[in-house]
């Protein structure tokens, strides 16, 4: 058995910071686009934000397209990053996909990067989270819908790691059109060695890349709580009024007494609050072979934060996931 890799979360501190009120700037000639940045002509409206020590500034040493991106460095507390005035950019009731890349500076530790929405002076809305190494430029991607009479809004890169160091690129607001899907349209089968986007989800827990022959998946550990596992955001892939297959594989780890396990579909409205729809039912599993957890979400939201949660009903059970898909029925 070999672990390649290990991630610890931590808590998120949400502070408020003034700001002056900037023009964005517009993207024309193509549908749908809102916005766009690129970085290959300066910051393009981007700030700091936090503390004097951050720095944004834009760079040839990395870029997920053309020739520069935006390094942002100097932090001090992990709400600390880059952050873009949008006030009066968007419609309200319109929904918006936003997407952009971003990679960790070299020498940097895995970490998960978070794109966050600022309303006003004390709503936060998280709108997309990828885990994030140095090797190779990852997508954040998600759904914003505005509900309109926010003073401003504000929206901002941050890391959980508090020094972490990271580029961002191709940043881009588009309105979002349901599209045509069918067939597989997420699969996580973690062979390369990665989380592919998954993360954890409690305090203190622990996610690694586990292998066992030519086979790789993700091990989670370091749970305390029956709620704590790992968690995949589904929310750009999730449209109102459609039906969706959700399945996963799942193992316990060794020397692990048998418990049930389960997905569910944590939804998070607009303005914070939390319901939870079960995905599968709950079915037994051992260290002994592989159990599939299957089952169909329909969408009823618009707007909502969607992510799909795998956890164990003991609070302390270790487990593996492997070969998550999301399917079109």
């Amino acid at each position: 058995m070999r672990f390649l890799f290990v991630s610890k979360t931590k808590g998120l501190k949400l502070l408020f910071l003034i700001v002056c009120v900037l023009n964005a700037v517009v993207v024309s000639g193509q549908e749908n686009l809102v916005l766009e940045t690129d970085f290959e002509k300066g910051t393009q409206k981007w700030e700091k934000r936090g503390a004097d020590t951050v720095s944004i500034k834009t760079t040839k040493k990395e870029a997920a397209n053309g020739q520069k991106s935006l390094q942002i460095g100097g932090r001090r507390e992990n709400w600390q990053g880059a952050q873009l005035n949008i006030t009066n950019l968007l419609k309200p009731g319109v929904t918006y996909l936003f997407t952009v890349s971003a990679k960790l500076k070299a020498g940097e530790q895995p970490d998960d990067i978070k794109m966050t929405m600022q309303r006003g002076d004390n709503q936060f809305e998280g709108i997309a989270m990828a885990r994030v190494t140095e090797g190779g430029w990852t997508t954040l991607s998600g759904r914003f819908r505005p509900s309109g009479g926010d003073p401003y809004m504000l929206v901002y890169i941050e890391a959980t790691g508090e020094r972490t160091s990271y580029y961002i690129d191709d940043f881009k607001i588009e309105v979002l059109e349901a599209p045509k899907q069918s067939g597989t349209l997420v699969k996580s089968d973690f062979q390369d060695g990665t989380a592919q986007n998954w993360l954890v989800r409690g305090e203190n827990v622990q996610m690694f890349s586990a292998a066992l022959g030519d086979r790789r998946f993700l091990k989670v550990g370091g749970r305390s709580e029956p709620w704590h596992g790992l968690a995949f955001d589904l929310s750009s892939q999730l449209f109102k009024g459609r039906t969706y297959k959700i399945s996963v594989s799942v193992k316990l780890a060794d020397d692990q007494p048998a418990d049930s396990l389960k997905m569910t579909m944590m939804e998070t409205a607009p303005d914070g609050k939390t319901g939870f729809v079960e995905v599968s039912v709950p079915r037994e599993v051992t260290e002994g072979g592989w159990v599939t957890l299957e089952g169909e979400y329909k969408a009823t939201t618009e707007g909502y934060n969607l992510v799909v949660v795998v956890e164990a009903k003991g609070s302390k059970t270790e487990f593996y996931i492997d070969d998550f898909e999301l399917s079109v029925p």
